[in-house]
């Protein structure tokens, strides 16, 4: 029997996940639990990326927010080359460098603390730091202390549990409860539940295979069940992570 593995990411990310997930012997099925709204033109990410020539480097902490400073930059017509780049994740890094970015910098780990702390810069620097609107302050409060000029940037704005997925969500489900859940993020968590809960299902007790600690301590405080949590964001690692927590006896997980 297949085993189906819900997928919440909005549905533009999902597609290299899907093969590695099909590789691992998953079936997965999509619900996007989240929609990406980005920043409109004129506002205020297209005037950060008119002026990134200012600042001594540019920080992008998701795939979200290198694709939308991509696009702003295309629509102003801005030079990518002149500050450092640095990129929170593998995937996100990826984005920028396909379209010709050097990517100068990487945290040891994928999470905002590692690259507040291990970030090479000098007092007095300018940084721009590319978000979208759920981000802590903990990356801009730390650059800060460390002698930072510190300008925040919204790229984008995340939906939680967006209406376009509640027809999505009732097909899916028409076909019986999948074997387990893919969180990518704590907000694809409450998406998720909040569509369970207009439907009138509970889902928390399908078992959930998160990406990262922060995720997880979303989902686990939200109800659900965790049987695992990808290291890592990559496709590959979550896809190994997953069928690796699904391939144990099921009175064990």
């Amino acid at each position: 029997m297949t085993t189906r593995i819900l997928v919440t990411r909005a549905s533009a990310q999902a597609g290299s996940l899907h093969v590695a997930l099909r590789d691992a012997g998953l079936e997965p099925v999509d619900v996007p639990a989240i929609a990406v709204e980005t920043d409109p033109p004129g506002g205020q990410l297209d005037d950060a990326a008119a002026n990134l020539h200012w600042f001594a480097w540019a920080v992008v902490t998701s795939p979200n927010g290198a694709r939308a400073i991509l696009s702003a930059a295309q629509r102003v017509l801005t030079e990518l080359g002149t500050p450092f780049w640095a990129a929170i994740g593998d995937a996100t890094a990826t984005v920028l460098e396909r379209e010709g970015i050097e990517v100068d910098f990487r945290p040891s780990r994928a999470d905002a603390h590692a690259l507040a702390e291990e970030i090479p810069i000098a007092p007095g620097q300018e940084i721009v730091l590319l978000r979208g609107d759920l981000a802590g302050d903990e990356l801009p409060k730390r650059l800060r202390q460390r002698g930072a000029i510190v300008t925040d940037v919204v790229t984008y704005r995340t939906i939680e549990g967006p209406a376009s997925s509640r027809q999505v969500f009732r097909d899916v489900f028409a076909g019986g409860r999948p074997d387990a859940v893919l969180f990518a993020s704590g907000s694809a968590a409450r998406g998720l539940v909040a569509l369970a809960e207009l439907e009138g299902l509970d889902v928390r007790s399908i078992p959930a295979i998160c990406i990262g600690p922060e995720t997880q301590r979303e989902a686990l405080r939200l109800g659900f069940r965790v049987l695992a949590t990808s290291p890592d964001p990559g496709a590959t690692s979550i896809a190994a992570t997953a069928a690796a927590a699904l391939a144990q006896p099921m009175e064990t997980r």
